[in-house]
């Protein structure tokens, strides 16, 4: 995860955070409560010494929806997106922001097939498949796992 990004929760998040929805395992909650909106993600994690694995608590965070990028990542990613009906935008740039959680500086092409895919669950399930196979093969497999579980969260209940 980028170490100047600015993370905010997103409005699942704060649901998350009031207690509506699933519970979240308590490093989860943890990191959930610190993000603000304002800080980078270097200065989260100094904060957050305390919480083992708190990179990766960021990236579950970002992978299941909770927390978004402010600025660049994801509205970008959903205004880039127009050509997407209403709700399809909040697909795509959860699903943009997922794969920048999970990858990195290693988004850019997965980041691109998605937002090339439309707006429409068949299309962009397929774009999905195909992002896996081209972290499967080209960065890791594991990643490409987290990857693949995180957009099939986000399809199923709809973005």
């Amino acid at each position: 995860m980028d170490p100047n990004a600015v993370l905010a929760r997103t409005p699942l998040g704060a649901e998350a955070l009031n207690g509506e929805g699933a519970e979240l395992p308590r490093a989860l909650r943890h990191a959930l409560i610190l993000i603000d909106g304002r800080s980078t993600v270097a200065k989260l994690e100094q904060r957050a010494s305390m919480i083992p694995e708190f990179p990766a608590a960021l990236r579950e965070l970002a992978a299941k929806g909770l927390v978004a990028p402010v600025g660049g990542g994801t509205a970008s990613a959903a205004s880039r997106a127009g050509s997407t009906p209403g709700a399809g935008k909040n697909l795509v740039a959860s699903l943009v922001a997922a794969a920048e959680a999970v990858l990195g500086d290693q988004a850019g092409k997965v980041v691109k097939k998605l937002e090339e895919a439309g707006g429409s669950r068949e299309t962009l399930a397929a774009a999905v498949d195909s992002c896996y196979k081209l972290i499967r093969l080209t960065i890791d497999e594991s990643r490409a796992e987290e990857f693949r579980k995180a957009a099939k969260d986000l399809l199923g209940r709809g973005g």
